[in-house]
């Protein structure tokens, strides 16, 4: 048997060996005025390595061509850029004379998409485009176009990236002689030859390491604070973040640069002391390189695992109160003010800390059951709704920004010869007469968003409805929409803390089949304090009475899942569901509606039915599976509604839906008037899913960006599709490459779109993509005008509305190929299906020579403890699949003289392989021993496969080979679970750090098996409703199905079927207990975490949806409950174990304690491990590192 130290030690050396390659990426955020990108990243460079924020300046817009340019330029045929015509007889040698030449030329010659149109691209072209390339309609790639580049901007000291842009003379130009060469049986795309010429740019952090400093030393800061999110408004060029425990707001410089300065009231020495510092160098912190999660794999999916149950971020002590501020978010008139929540109520601040009470919730001691401005919990938990006020629409003009020429229309932006009537159309977002089109600010965290949909500010000539001017305090009286919950009928928990103060914690928790909270639609209008002395009148609450309520007029309502704002500022809108999740509404509320206590005390009835009749219904869905409430949803302002004859402008109200109505969630045109009722117009049309993520709308072009897996259940893209009128549903055009997933961010303001991009065998890369309109063909011109923009022209046949992917890319981060892919794809386990993805599921990487030498001087002169010296090391192994590097004999597959296959991982030796473990029962060889590191280049590498069940349902599933595979032996196998609704495993996307369990069991010598089963997510509301009323009734039978499948001969046959263990978390512990249960000779352990063991005593929105009314569906709460198998359970010992964190918010302990109590009347075999501190996901490294060595103690010890 394996020691406990023994196993312990091996997972202590694995974490260790992973721990510098754990890193994040993510919430980006684009400045179309400042021609740059926020986002978040960690800092590695301290020890916590927490993430901060970091910017990125993208290149200025270059000048128009001009008019001799112009003709040349329409000489030329659009149609031979787009099928890619053209022979590449050139071989880089001949194109560096042009390269030179190219130094000489002006810079109007030398804007990027000259080659698409000019002389040299038809003589020296690439043919890129292959069949699957074709419908993106992409424009041939040309390295030419990036010698043209305007400097960066200056002075600033930034983290330099591995690998720079060199000069003009001695930049590789690729070619088919080989300087690109493509993995073995695949070419490169038009894509991948753009990204592998495109720029990287450099990062520069937002706070400096001197600001860090100053901040610990001055402001209180301790090492371990952290900067969760932040708030990006475009209109004022403002930042706004919380750091640690204090809000922090500065204005954005030219250069990017800020000043943050904290929310609170400063004495002059600290006030003296933040303007000397203001006056520091900026120096760099960190980088940061690829998006992952740093959970392990038995997190449940539908959370994030860097969030507790509750995502309000807790701030700063307010001055005499008890409360921390939590949820801020900058609003306003003029956008220079703070809201937050504090005790109960919402509050409001200047940024110089004066702060205005709004609502007194915390006032009444006895009622602490009502609050105003916070979610409760299953909103939060079940919803992801993680706020519950908004700020009205701000009327701030958007700031001017420098001077931003453009190229013509044919190239991907409007014509800067527009006329002035329609500049605003284009990407004149900076100008301040402009009317903005998009979401007037950005707030970006990893569990929130500042608006549950996407809707654009109204124009900035609109005046703000406000109800009085104060012209004392010179303020406009401002308003916030908000929830003011009552919770006094919900069940409370309390839970126990061991050792901890105080001993105990209550709230609310509403069990399936209990009362919920109600919830109170109303506005406050009031008139911040800008000065401590300032007299300011009381806030003025308003509510819905009588029978303008919501709950009168909707008796069927019980959860308010959405609301905010309608564009102009003069109504609201609110979605709501029912109690059974099957039937929703989307209302309009007029402002009108809204009345304080003294007007409705002087309102008569025939006031109130005069109201009510003003309250809308502009759409409403029923389904007799349930109702998947997504963040998809788009309001159109008045000016930029899409109408017909039917609609009467002023009446009409049109938004941009998405709806599952027809088996699968497709995006809807939902337009409603009083006059002529509502329509609903498909946008998309089709058996694929879109992403439950927030659509970009570009009102002027009529076009909106989605993400869906239209192409590949495993990945996910992104689209574009119109809504013009007499638009095809089924006219829709993918803009990324396949063989990846993508998490994208649109910018419509300047035709652009940054992709985070990954595979199961590339680490997370980001670039940033142009996009270009072409001529129209059907018509015979060569462009589309902006005058038939303006006019919302109807659909044109032939296309020429979608866009197309230019030339102009910028790369923010490369991603890392898993050296030892391409060797396992040559040798699958499983032959490959046609249904689970691309036939290009492994990702290729096309690095120049330039660029390997670039990385390799930056890896010698480094050193490997600094930023730059890790930033090369990380970046080195891109380049090893060049043939530049010589491969260690481990790494490969090779025949031995034994006929065995070697391991394809460096950390284990395989030079005499016998089994997944020697007799006595000790572990494989460690990398400890071997000094491997898991890294982007090194770990294991997932293998998809597809089965068809015994009822003939196609499920997708991914396969991992233990460490220490010899072809033709069996291993024993874990089954790693989550398999409950809103859930996805199997997906092509990077899985390292979040599967680190995963791949510390193939290190151990397991197999690990990971099956996407019935009613899992994205394959429609058929596929997903098979678990409706059942739950746990179904899901196993797939998993079994799937390890028989992957048993047989033909299919590798590594599964040993009498050495499977299954695992998982949350409702994945919950399978792992059923399939004990009720699969005892199949499964032989099974270790459940955090599981869920009767479902009346999880919470009513996630049960009832899927379960039904507990009333309703008796016989199916009764199959779903492991106390009624418990008698099944096996009766040999170490086959059951079971993780709980004592004080878990979410699936209460009280689950495993009914459990345990149960096996013991039964007298069956377990073992319960209690984690006295932790709650549902285990956070600690201790107890993380604890779990670990017992878990892995049961699988080496009793699998």
């Amino acid at each position: 048997m394996a020691s406990w130290d023994q196993i312990r030690s091996e997972v202590r050396s694995f974490r260790a060996s992973v721990h510098p390659t754990v890193t994040t990426i993510r919430d980006f955020t684009f400045d179309p005025c400042g021609d740059r990108i926020y986002f978040l990243a960690n800092d590695l460079s301290r020890s916590s390595k927490s993430p901060m924020l970091f910017f990125v300046n993208l290149p200025r817009p270059y000048s128009a061509p001009s008019e001799a340019e112009d003709e040349y330029s329409d000489s030329c045929s659009d149609s031979d850029a787009d099928s890619g015509a053209g022979t590449d007889t050139d071989t880089a040698a001949d194109l560096d004379p042009m390269v030179a030449q190219l130094q000489g030329f002006d810079a109007r010659h030398r804007h990027p998409h000259q080659h698409q149109h000019g002389h040299g691209h038809r003589q020296h072209g690439h043919q890129l485009l292959d069949q699957e390339d074709h419908d993106m309609d992409l424009v041939p790639f040309d390295p030419l176009s990036y010698q043209g580049f305007a400097a960066p901007a200056p002075a600033v000291h930034i983290i330099p990236s591995a690998r720079t842009l060199p000069s003009a003379p001695s930049r590789s130009i690729p070619s088919t002689t080989g300087q690109y060469p493509p993995p073995t049986g695949s070419s490169p795309s038009a894509i991948d030859q753009i990204l592998a010429a495109a720029p990287v740019l450099d990062w520069t952090p937002v706070l400096s390491e001197e600001w860090i400093k100053h901040s610990n030393t001055h402001l209180g800061h301790a090492q371990t604070d952290r900067l969760s999110f932040y708030q990006f408004e475009p209109q004022v060029n403002r930042l706004m973040f919380p750091y640690g425990a204090v809000i922090y707001t500065g204005d954005v410089q030219e250069n990017g640069k800020v000043d943050p300065q904290p929310a609170r009231a400063t004495s002059a020495a600290e006030s003296s002391s933040n303007r000397t510092y203001s006056n520091l160098v900026h120096n760099a912190l960190t980088a940061g390189l690829n998006l992952v999660s740093v959970s392990g794999p038995l997190t449940s999916p539908r959370t994030s695992p860097s969030n507790t149950a509750s995502p309000s971020f807790g701030l700063d002590k307010g001055i005499g109160t008890s409360g921390a501020k939590a949820d801020p978010r900058l609003g306003g008139s003029e956008m220079d003010l703070i809201a937050f929540t504090r005790d109960e109520d919402i509050w409001v601040m200047t940024t110089t800390g004066i702060e205005t009470q709004l609502t007194f919730c915390s006032r009444n001691k006895k009622k602490s059951d009502i609050s105003c401005g916070i979610a409760e919990f299953v909103m939060q938990e079940e919803f992801h709704r993680f706020t519950n006020y908004y700020w009205a629409p701000s009327r701030v003009h958007r700031r001017r920004g420098p001077p931003s020429p453009v190229p013509a229309g044919t190239n991907g932006h409007y014509s800067t010869s527009a006329s002035p009537s329609t500049q605003h159309a284009a990407a004149s977002f900076c100008d301040s007469a402009a009317s903005p089109p998009s979401s007037s600010s950005t707030f970006t965290s990893s569990s929130q968003s500042s608006s549950p949909i996407s809707m654009p500010s109204p124009t900035a000539t609109d005046t703000l409805p406000v109800s009085a001017t104060n012209k004392a305090q010179g303020r406009t009286t401002e308003r916030i929409l908000y929830l003011q919950v009552s919770e006094a009928m919900v069940d409370l928990v309390v839970i126990p803390r061991q050792g901890m103060h105080p001993e105990y914690e209550e709230y609310r928790y509403p069990h399936t089949g209990t009362p919920n909270a109600v919830s109170d639609l109303q506005i406050v209008e009031f008139v911040p304090r800008q000065h401590d002395e300032d007299v300011v009148p009381e806030p003025l609450h308003k509510r819905l009475w009588g029978r303008t309520s919501l709950y009168k007029m909707f008796p069927w309502l019980e959860y308010i899942v959405r609301f905010g704002w309608m564009p102009d500022g003069e109504s609201v809108w609110v979605q709501i569901l029912d109690r059974r999740q099957q039937i929703t509404a989307i209302v309009s509320i007029p402002l009108e509606c809204f009345m304080s206590v003294a007007e409705q005390s002087e309102s008569s009835e025939h006031t109130e039915d005069e109201l009510a009749s003003r309250i809308r219904v502009i759409y409403e869905e029923q389904s007799d599976y349930w109702i998947n409430i997504t963040d998809i949803m788009y309001i159109f302002p008045k000016e930029e509604t899409v109408l017909s004859h039917l609609y009467d402008f002023e009446d009409t109200i049109q938004l941009i839906i998405a709806s599952e109505r027809t088996g699968y969630r497709n995006l809807y045109l939902a337009s409603h008037s009083t006059h002529s009722g509502a329509t609903l117009t498909p946008i998309t049309a089709g058996q694929y899913q879109i992403v439950d993520k927030q659509i970009t709308v570009d009102t002027s072009r009529q076009l909106v960006y989605f993400t869906a897996k239209r192409d590949s259940v495993l990945e996910t893209h992104l689209y574009v599709a119109s809504f013009a009128q007499g638009a095809d549903p089924g006219n829709v055009k993918r803009l990324t490459e396949p063989g990846y997933s993508h998490q994208t961010t649109v910018d419509t303001e300047k035709g652009r779109f940054l992709t985070l991009y990954s595979s199961l065998d590339r680490s997370p890369s980001c670039a940033v993509m142009h996009l270009r309109w072409g001529s129209c063909r059907h018509a015979g011109s060569m462009s589309v005008s902006l005058e038939d923009i303006e006019s919302r022209r109807p659909w044109c046949p032939c296309g020429c509305q979608l866009p197309k992917i230019s030339s102009h890319a910028f790369v923010i981060r490369e991603g890392v190929l898993n050296l030892s892919a391409d060797k396992i794809r040559r040798s699958p386990i499983v032959r490959p299906s046609s249904h689970t993805g691309h036939a290009r599921s492994c990702s290729e990487s096309f690095m120049s020579n330039s660029r390997v030498d670039s990385t390799l001087n930056g890896l010698r002169s480094g050193s490997m403890n600094s930023i730059s010296g890790f930033l090369a090391s990380h970046l080195l192994s891109t380049s090893l699949l060049s043939g530049r590097q010589h491969h260690d004999s481990s790494m490969g597959f090779g025949s031995s003289a034994e006929g065995e296959r070697k391991s394809s991982l460096k950390f284990i030796s395989t030079a005499h392989p016998t089994s997944s473990s020697s007799p006595n029962g000790s572990l494989p060889p460690s990398s400890s021993a071997a000094s491997g590191v898991i890294n982007a280049s090194h770990h294991p590498v997932g293998e998809f496969f597809t089965f068809m069940s015994s009822d003939n349902v196609q499920l997708h599933g991914c396969l991992y080979r233990p460490a220490n595979y010899v072809q033709g032996q069996k291993y024993p196998t874990l089954v790693s679970i989550y398999g409950g609704p809103r859930s996805q495993m199997v997906t092509n996307e990077y899985k390292l750090p979040k599967f680190l369990r995963v791949f510390l069991a193939t290190r151990m010598g397991h197999a690990v098996v990971m099956i996407d089963g019935r009613g899992s997510n994205d394959r429609g509301l058929k596929f997903e409703g098979r678990l409706r009323h059942r739950m746990g009734q179904i899901e196993i039978q797939d998993q079994v199905e799937g390890l028989q499948f992957l048993a047989r001969p033909e299919n590798g046959g590594l599964v040993d079927m009498e050495r499977i263990a299954i695992s998982g978390w949350s409702y994945g512990g919950y399978l792992s207990l059923m399939a004990l249960a009720q699969y005892p000779h199949i499964f032989k352990l099974a270790i459940a975490g955090a599981p869920v063991t009767q479902w009346e005593l999880y919470n009513s929105a996630y049960t009832e949806r899927y379960m039904g009314l507990p009333q309703e569906n008796m016989e199916g709460y009764s199959k779903s409950n492991i106390l009624k198998w418990v008698d099944k359970f096996p009766d040999s010992e170490n086959r059951l174990l079971i993780a709980h964190g004592l004080i878990d918010e979410n699936v209460h302990f009280k689950n495993t304690e009914t459990l345990a109590a149960d096996l013991i009347r039964h007298n069956k075999p377990h073992q319960v491990q209690i984690y006295p501190t932790e709650r549902h996901g285990l956070r600690d490294a201790r107890v993380n590192e604890h779990f670990e060595t017992l878990m892995f103690y049961w699988l080496k010890n009793y699998l």
